[in-house]
């Protein structure tokens, strides 16, 4: 059964998205006999845009696996130019999941389950599962700690991001007890990264204080600030770490990759 890991964050704009196809990309080229699944759980469906692809021009998406009971296989998408990276897209439907589903819903744990069950047909077939999770903390983030098997959270160092990273992983732990689920915090991704800032520097000094407390690692490869990221995204139509793998950018997503399977 391949492993699952959950991209968790309850706010936008701090590269979950990139981490997610990044470190799915990475993954693949590093090992191109397993195969790889990235599942895009957020409404925006970036996933599909980092890879060239329009969310709201595909005839199937994860919407209508959980709710209309597709077969996952009829909603996966394979990456062209990646034989082993596959993608289970999201669209707009997504940001009517709850409205659509809770009126039926009977027993809160298994309404969590859904995700579950609906992508269990497939944890068999690949070799590494990378869930790239909504900017909050709805069902849907927690139907995706019921099914994984560990969380990475990216994490940009400033003051406001600390606090909110520390009720965070409060919460998880919240929801872990409440919902009888066991996924581990095996790592903060620091994104964004600009060393030579006295705010960075400091932040991140003091949330390696903090994690170090609760026994979580805050992860060694620091991925920088840099405009090369989206303007991949932007021009090349797919991830850095398959549009330029030897570039001195895509090197981070590498000693990333090597960083969570270390940890294993």
């Amino acid at each position: 059964m391949g492993k699952v890991t959950a991209i968790l964050q309850n706010k936008g704009g701090v590269g979950k998205t990139t981490v997610s196809c990044n470190l799915g990309a990475a993954y693949a080229k590093r090992f191109p006999d397993r195969k790889v699944l990235i599942i895009d759980a957020d409404p925006q469906g970036n996933q599909a845009l980092s890879f060239g692809i329009q969310p709201n021009e595909l005839e199937n998406a994860l919407y209508d696996v959980l709710v209309n009971d597709l077969p996952v296989m009829d909603a996966i998408v394979p990456i062209k130019y990646c034989s082993n990276l596959y993608l289970l897209p999201a669209n707009d439907d997504m940001n009517y999941y709850e409205l659509d589903t809770l009126p039926g819903m009977a027993d809160v744990r298994e309404y969590l389950l859904t995700l579950r069950k609906a992508i269990e047909p497939v944890l068999d077939d690949f070799d590494r599962i990378i869930i790239d999770s909504p900017p909050e903390l709805k069902i849907i983030a927690a139907s995706i700690m019921m099914v994984a098997d560990e969380i990475y959270i990216p994490f940009e160092p400033d003051a406001y991001n600390a606090q909110g990273l520390i009720q965070l992983l409060e919460k998880i732990e919240v929801y872990k007890e409440q919902y009888d689920t066991s996924p581990e915090v095996k790592g903060i991704i620091p994104m964004k990264v600009k060393k030579k800032t006295l705010l960075h520097r400091g932040v991140l000094t003091q949330v390696d204080a903090f994690c170090n407390l609760k026994g979580i690692k805050v992860m060694n490869t620091k991925i920088p600030d840099s405009i090369r990221y989206p303007e991949f995204i932007a021009s090349a139509r797919m991830p850095i770490v398959l549009a330029d793998p030897n570039g001195d950018h895509a090197k981070y997503y590498f000693k990333l990759l090597d960083e969570v399977l270390q940890n294993g």
